[in-house]
């Protein structure tokens, strides 16, 4: 599984895919949500993680 977090600064037109992205909301969404999510919370801890130590982007 692959999961990717960062800010859109624009929409996004979405081509149809076999496998299709999806742009979820994080304070939309309960990623924890065992009905929703596979993993068994493991998706909301990735995003737990992200929240708690940033997307990533260096400082500048």
């Amino acid at each position: 599984m692959e999961v990717y977090a960062g800010r859109l600064q624009e929409e996004v037109k979405l081509r149809e895919e076999k496998h299709p992205l999806v742009f979820l909301e994080l304070e939309k969404e309960d990623f924890f949500s065992l009905e929703r999510f596979a993993g068994e919370g493991n998706i909301g801890h990735m995003v737990e993680q992200v929240r708690d130590y940033g997307e990533g982007i260096a400082e500048e």
